[in-house]
């Protein structure tokens, strides 16, 4: 009863915390993952296969990720629950699963502490901490909660494994292997699950042998093993990633340097565990400067200071596993979590976050917790003292938390407290800009221009082949934006050219700029799926060729316009292109791909409303007395029936079919094949 009234009390903490977090918005990742994603819609073979077989962030872009159980529980909460795009109930699982994480968290602190007051301290300090809420608040955090459980539901379930015999073992160890597959078929990190339990074994395991041990070990492995197989399997099917330098700058650095770096990452992730006080959801380039060996600069000397804060934890686990196992395990759990994501070993996708320090924390909480546990001991005037010392922490950590959580309402509040504690990010600037320059009556337009302004500066000493293409695409779509402001006031005026506005000049300057960093960032990408003896396509940020191509529109350019549209259909296949192809081909007269164009968005997205409703005027105004369309119960539809429109589908799903095998998408290609022939009529011989 008293660990269930510590429990409820760690709880209902937690609740009041994370009480403001339901009305957070889809924002940031968690927007690809649950509105971007359509496999989640509907529980279906077809998407469930898609799930296993495709990358994470499908269908935006190949990330190299693989964690299915996670999609699998966005596709629970969309389609199964029925909260669709709505926010409050992702949210509501998270808190849910942070929960149960929680009572993991206080199991543990029993375990190493053997009394119940350090254990729920420790876990009241790790599950009121704001570095928290990226994990918690962002739906995307899913994975990191999912993993985190995994290895601490296994950690204790090899606890009691040891510690059982017969058929209780047998289900311990049964326990064990399904939480490691939890956790490793969420997020890739919870492999760290195989160095855990060992670690605890070395600290606290002398009553049990090694051999003993082994069972258990086992049950750990072979989800992991069997994941490692399936992971293998899944990316050798997708095309190979090239880490962009704006995300993670330690790819563009040497050896040592990108090393040096890292660690001074760890400096910095240490001291937001002890000050909260400035969180980011981004760090982009260039908000950690690279270790330059100049020993007298700032920046080396945080590095070297890093270094040395490193190596004296390494130093005092080395002391304390004979003097304070806890403090060995809580040293030695920090640095194991981490160490996927911490750019030592591996270069991963990005160069520091705070949703990696979600499990890795526990092990600062227990540090500072056996700290004030010893303090007690040693002097017990403290043992009155150390309470309300940890009940004030507490709070506070409660409070920022809190405040925190009202950052993530929505993109604009996000990214404004972000470019507040990341400055030097671009990605700060450039995102706080997209979420200001759509406020209404144009009140963000300054805010914008200024903030994508300082992203350029940024981004520009930046050689091509190191640049990202993201922000140079919305900059460009912004000048853009600025153009048709003026445009609206001079195109009634005589001799009117819109080559003359200054708006549309910058725009198309800037989107120049960001094609040449787009062809060099497709040029390392097509080298690197070559060495890997993958299909070779086209890569890139199609957003900036729909950009381009809408700028070509308005300086009347409709053949560039035309270009532009369909190299970026070669990138991804998108209804917005095909309805701007359209525009393109009616302006340059030529109203039989128009209409075709207008087809092959349908059949990429049949629930493209507004494009059916484009074919049926196209006929209205093109062929009135042909038999393309059909009237029912007031209603106008298209009469599949009629040859006119017959010819045209064809064609169109001979084009897409066309499209698809051009970048190796074999599977949509066999698909478009099908419904054509099954569903319309089509010859089969047509698409041979």
């Amino acid at each position: 009863m008293r660990h269930a009234l510590l429990l409820a009390a760690l709880w209902t903490m937690t609740l009041l915390a994370y009480s403001n977090s339901f009305t957070a918005a889809l924002i940031f990742d968690s927007n690809r993952v649950v509105l971007q994603d359509t496999r989640i819609r509907a529980v279906t073979p077809e998407n469930r296969h898609l799930i296993w077989t495709q990358d994470y962030w499908y269908p935006t872009l190949a990330g190299g990720l693989f964690r299915p159980l996670t999609t699998l529980s966005y596709q629970w909460n969309y389609a199964v629950l029925g909260n669709g795009p709505h926010p409050a109930g992702y949210h509501w699982i998270n808190l849910l699963l942070h929960l149960v994480n929680i009572a993991l968290v206080y199991l543990v602190g029993l375990l190493i502490f053997e009394a119940p007051w350090p254990a729920f301290a420790m876990a009241a300090l790790w599950a009121l901490h704001p570095l928290l809420t990226e994990s918690v608040t962002n739906v995307v955090g899913r994975a990191d909660l999912l993993a985190a459980f995994g290895v601490l539901a296994g950690l204790v379930c090899y606890t009691r494994s040891v510690a059982a015999t017969g058929w209780r073992q047998a289900a311990w160890l049964v326990a064990a292997a399904a939480s490691s597959a939890v956790g490793i078929f969420s997020k890739e990190s919870a492999i760290v699950v195989l160095a855990v339990v060992p670690i605890y074994g070395l600290a606290f395991g002398r009553a049990t042998t090694w051999r003993s041990r082994l069972p258990v070990y086992a049950a750990l492995s072979l989800p992991v093993l069997v994941y490692l197989q399936m992971r293998s399997h899944v990316l050798a099917n997708l095309p190979s990633l090239v880490t962009s330098f704006g995300d993670n700058p330690l790819v563009g650095a040497g050896f040592w340097t990108a090393r040096f770096t890292a660690v001074k990452v760890i400096g910095r992730y240490l001291w937001l565990l002890v000050w909260p006080a400035h969180l980011s959801a981004d760090y982009s380039y260039n908000q950690v400067p690279l270790f330059r060996w100049r020993f007298d600069s700032l920046e080396d000397a945080k590095t070297l200071f890093a270094l040395a804060m490193c190596i004296a934890a390494a130093a005092a686990a080395v002391v304390a596993w004979r003097r304070a196992k806890p403090v060995f395990f809580f040293i030695a759990f920090f640095f194991v979590s981490l160490s996927p994501t911490a750019n030592l070993v591996i270069l991963i996708g990005t160069i520091m976050a705070e949703r990696f320090l979600y499990l890795p924390s526990i092990g600062f909480a227990g540090c500072l917790v056996w700290l004030v546990v010893e303090a007690c001991r040693r002097w017990p005037a403290m043992r009155t003292a150390a309470p309300a010392m940890l009940g004030v922490l507490s709070l506070a950590l409660a409070a920022r938390t809190f405040a925190r959580n009202s950052d993530w309402h929505d993109e604009q509040s996000l990214w404004a407290s972000s470019v507040i504690a990341c400055p030097g990010s671009y990605k700060t600037h450039t995102d706080l800009a997209l979420a200001t320059m759509s406020l209404p009556d144009g009140t963000g337009l300054d805010i914008a221009q200024a903030q994508l302004e300082r992203a350029l500066a940024i981004l520009g000493p930046l050689p091509d082949h190191l640049n990202p293409t993201s922000a140079w695409a919305s900059a460009g779509f912004f000048y853009r934006l600025k153009g048709d402001m003026l445009a609206q006031s001079d195109a009634s005026k005589p001799g009117y050219d819109p080559h003359s506005n200054p708006w549309y000049r910058k725009s198309l300057e800037i989107f120049l700029r960001g094609k040449r960093i787009d062809e060099a960032w497709n040029r390392a990408m097509k080298q690197r799926n070559l060495a890997d003896g993958k299909p070779i396509a086209d890569f890139g940020w199609p957003q900036l060729y729909l950009g381009l191509g809408r700028l070509y529109q308005r300086l009347q350019e409709p053949q560039q316009a035309l270009e532009a549209f369909q190299y970026g259909l070669t990138i991804r296949v998108q209804p917005e292109f095909f309805e701007e192809i359209y525009a393109t081909w009616r302006a340059l007269g030529d109203p039989e791909k128009a209409v075709k164009a207008l087809m092959e968005g349908l059949a990429v997205d049949p629930t493209q409303t507004q494009l059916a409703s484009r074919i049926v005027q196209f006929y209205r105004e093109t062929a009135p007395m042909s038999c393309a369309l059909t009237s029912a119960g007031g209603s106008v539809s298209l009469n599949l029936g009629c040859p006119l429109v017959h010819d045209h589908l064809c064609g169109a799903s001979q084009h897409l079919v066309e499209r698809y095998r051009q970048p190796g998408h074999k599977a949509q290609a066999d698909a478009v094949i099908a419904s054509a022939v099954r569903t319309l009529g089509c010859p089969a011989e047509m698409f041979k």
